[in-house]
């Protein structure tokens, strides 16, 4: 979220100091698969389909520019996906999907388990049957961020990894700057785009910020390219499991959601009900070569739905945070909607439904 931001703020001739705790782009953005979808959104609906909408339409422009300008693909894929149903009740629950899509003018096709094989021909023959929906799109997110940190450093923006927040500087109501161990660093505004660590940052200015970490685990196969060629999705709640093909054949295996604390590691029961999932829908994975296993830790909010824009009360100050699932695909539109408030622009979207003291939404779920 600070590296889109700051690309943003660039690109409008502002200048931007972005601070990390740790390495760059290491954390959630780095551990995330990646998929670009509004599946889950549309079940949604109001502020939370328009916000994800705008960042999923944003897509392709914003990568197309970063890969011109930094050298760096960020492998923006039109793969397509097929949610799969083993029995009745996954079934139902992906025609509640379709319906959902369907008010907002998307529409996919029903396979049988033939039609399935023939485009997916690694698929288990047990699958019932199959929803095509061609729109679903995938990035590489280490790759996004790689690029926005090359076209950040050609734009001469100061990126000072290895130096934390200790404390913010402020006069009256204003927001002046911040506190490091290496100094002082006074601007114009703040922006506070920590992730899973926001709130103890928001402690810090005697805000109350309802987040918290959510550990999701990852298994990274590789295989041949072509293995496989659209991202799955298949099971239900805590049986949840996605898979997302790589160019290079690497197969992205996803992820469990867990209240863990900021405990960022795998666990037996993780990487079990991840590599079971996977061998049910690709019964010949279990015989593929594990390359990785990883996890990171989701910015929770009040109700899944982000932080974003001014804080009440505090001037200078402005928060992009608690993105929960939705993290790498509403990356894009933070970075262009905070920017256009920093510049004194009226911002594409209207921020007040993510408000830092709003009252809850409908939960945003997956």
């Amino acid at each position: 979220m600070g590296l889109s931001i700051a690309e943003n703020c660039l690109r409008r001739g502002m200048e931007a100091v972005v601070l990390d705790k740790g390495p760059f782009a290491r954390e959630a953005s780095w551990a995330g698969a990646g998929y670009l979808d509004l599946r889950s959104a549309s079940g949604v609906g109001g502020a939370f389909f328009a916000l994800c909408k705008k960042s999923y339409d944003l897509y392709p422009e914003w990568t197309a520019r970063l890969k011109k300008d930094s050298g760096v693909d960020p492998e923006l894929l039109d793969s397509g996906s097929l949610d799969l149903a083993f029995n009745d009740e996954e079934e139902t629950a992906i025609h509640r999907m379709e319906a959902n899509l369907k008010t907002f003018g998307f529409s996919g096709q029903w396979l049988s388990p033939a039609q399935a094989a023939q485009i997916e021909p690694s698929l288990s023959p047990k699958v019932k049957s199959a929803f095509y929906l061609k729109e679903t799109r995938q990035v590489r997110s280490p790759r996004l961020t790689r690029a926005l940190l090359q076209v950040l450093q050609k734009g001469k923006v100061q990126l000072r990894e290895l130096e934390p927040v200790d404390d913010f500087l402020i006069k009256g109501r204003q927001v002046i700057g911040v506190r490091t161990p290496k100094g002082v660093l006074e601007g114009d505004a703040v922006v506070v785009a920590s992730g899973a660590w926001s709130g103890s940052l928001a402690e810090k200015l005697d805000l109350h910020l309802q987040a918290k970490p959510f550990r999701g685990q990852v298994v990274m196969f590789r295989t041949k390219p072509g293995t496989l060629r659209h991202i799955l999705f298949s099971g239900l709640q805590k049986a949840f499991t996605y898979l997302v093909p790589r160019l290079d054949g690497h197969i992205f295996v996803g992820s469990t959601l867990e209240d863990a604390g900021f405990e960022k590691i795998t666990t037996p029961e993780g990487m079990e009900k991840l590599k079971s999932g996977a061998a049910k829908v690709l019964p010949g994975l279990s015989q593929q070569l594990i390359e990785d296993t990883w996890a990171g830790l989701r910015p929770g909010s009040l109700d899944g739905w982000p932080y974003l824009g001014r804080v009440p009360g505090k001037d200078g100050l402005y928060w992009a945070t608690g993105h929960f699932t939705h993290g790498i695909l509403l990356s894009a539109v933070t970075g262009q909607l905070l920017a256009q408030a920093l510049a004194g622009e009226r911002p594409s979207l209207d921020l007040m439904p993510f408000a830092l003291d709003r009252s809850p939404h409908a939960a945003a779920g997956i």
